[in-house]
């Protein structure tokens, strides 16, 4: 995004297709003048905008009536951008929002690109970096747990706990810097106590790092993949789950050719359920294409769902799919049918588990029925400890979500762990470079020192109205 900061821009904010209303979101510095030119208020043509007022008139193109709108208007330092700007709501007819943008751009302004009022939001210092990526989050959104931990760092938890952790680092370089800078002053040189400090602020950050796992699937969902052998009850699984017939259920081996998917809420995270192929031996072409987009999917997948038939046991052709499913694969056996075998039930478990426990490093065995719809509880549970690596029961949301956020803040880290190394060594000069390395890494995730070309490739993600 190289766009020039001094020019009008507009766009939609409202989603395309027809509507009872539309937004179209107008920002730069003289845009109300441009707005006189466009826009007559009814009962009283002559007035001056102020902001946080709304005005019903009309727009023209020259002394063409293109709709009537109701206009908000916000001065300078007073808007999302900090900019003048102004807000035409008008029909959500897709001609009618063509010909205002046209009119727009026709007397002065031109097409935003996309997340270019945010950053101008950014620029102009109403937000801060991480509170301009939360925006996005809230219009993502898919659940409601998302949408809660989305709007808290919008409203700055993810700035306030990094400015905090960095106005610590920065005590502590000062501290040392006297120290470098005045050595003539006889300064008492206590590395313990700044050692000490350090570990303070590591433990600090590991707290605000350790939620990132969580916050992550709660931000991006969680991808899962159904597998199993033909008939193992994958695609009644799959539609007990998903709580509809979606995937069609049929004792005929190799009904599903491939593969379907759906979205779960488990509790606040969004999970997309993939329901495959089943695993076997085939000549058909169809069929076999279908196994490899099984096997595709649950590769990609964050954990895998392997679906095996209570009542036919751990077979071998389980044990060879199994095995076929990488160790380092979170997965979870579901015993299907577990109904039919209430005497063997422990029995069975036992057996699986023999088998999969120095094959798999994180795994877990339950029992189901999806014809009987039992089981659910303990699935739910298992499968966000698992994924999650944190009980089901944790209030505590995580503050940082943001993939970014996490690297950045580890970076800083290393940095003063470094800075604790060379410290206790007494190389205080590269203790005071390790701090600064530390301060960066922290300016970076609010923005303060981050790069055009970081800048550019983040915003460039927005849509175009935000």
């Amino acid at each position: 995004m190289s766009s020039d900061t001094e020019d009008i821009i507009c766009a939609r904010a409202t989603p395309a297709g027809g509507s009872a209303i539309a937004i179209i979101r107008v920002s730069g510095n003289g845009c109300h003048a441009l707005l006189h030119k466009i826009f007559r208020k009814k009962f009283n043509p002559g007035f001056t905008f102020k902001s946080h007022h709304a005005y019903y008139g009309t727009i023209f193109d020259n002394e063409e009536i293109i709709d009537d709108a109701l206009v908000i208007t916000f001065s300078e330092g007073k808007s999302f951008t900090g900019e003048e700007s102004f807000e035409i709501n008008s029909h959500g007819s897709e001609i009618v929002i063509a010909l205002i943008l046209r009119i727009i751009c026709k007397t002065g302004g031109r097409l935003a690109e996309p997340g270019e009022f945010s950053k101008r939001a950014f620029l102009n210092g109403k937000i801060d970096l991480s509170e301009a990526e939360a925006i996005m989050d809230v219009v993502n959104a898919s659940t409601k747990q998302a949408a809660n931990i989305a709007v808290k760092q919008l409203n700055g938890t993810v700035k306030n706990e990094i400015n905090f952790i960095k106005n610590l680092v920065a005590d502590l370089l000062a501290e040392i810097e006297v120290y470098i800078d005045y050595p003539e002053e006889d300064l008492s040189l206590d590395t313990a106590v700044w050692t000490g400090a350090i570990d303070s602020i590591i433990n600090q950050s590991n707290t605000m790092l350790n939620g990132f796992t969580r916050g992550k699937y709660i931000r991006e969902g969680i991808q899962a993949a159904i597998l199993g052998k033909t008939n193992a009850g994958k695609s009644t699984l799959f539609n007990y789950l998903l709580n509809e017939d979606k995937a069609i259920v049929s004792d005929i081996h190799g009904t599903t050719r491939d593969y379907l998917d759906g979205v779960i809420n488990i509790s606040g995270y969004g999970v997309r359920l993939y329901d495959t192929a089943g695993l076997r031996k085939t000549l058909d072409p169809i069929e076999l294409e279908g196994t490899k987009r099984a096997i595709s999917i649950s590769d990609k997948s964050d954990i895998v769902l392997y679906v095996l038939s209570g009542s036919e046991g751990l077979t071998d052709n389980d044990k060879v799919n199994i095995q076929s499913i990488s160790s380092d694969k979170k997965t979870i056996i579901i015993v299907n049918k577990i109904d039919l075998i209430q005497e063997k039930k422990n029995q069975l478990i036992n057996e699986i588990t023999n088998f999969i426990e120095n094959h798999f490093i994180n795994f877990r065995i339950i029992g189901m029925s999806a014809i009987q719809k039992t089981g659910i509880e303990e699935f739910n549970t298992q499968f966000i400890e698992l994924v999650t690596n944190t009980s089901i029961t944790e209030s505590t949301d995580p503050i940082i979500t943001n993939e970014r956020h996490a690297n950045k803040l580890l970076e800083s880290i290393n940095s003063l762990s470094n800075a604790k190394t060379n410290m206790h060594n007494q190389i205080l000069d590269l203790a005071a470079f390790d701090l600064r390395q530390s301060l960066n890494s922290l300016g970076e995730i609010t923005g303060e020192i981050t790069p055009n070309d970081i800048l550019d490739k983040i915003f460039s993600t927005f849509c175009v109205g935000k």
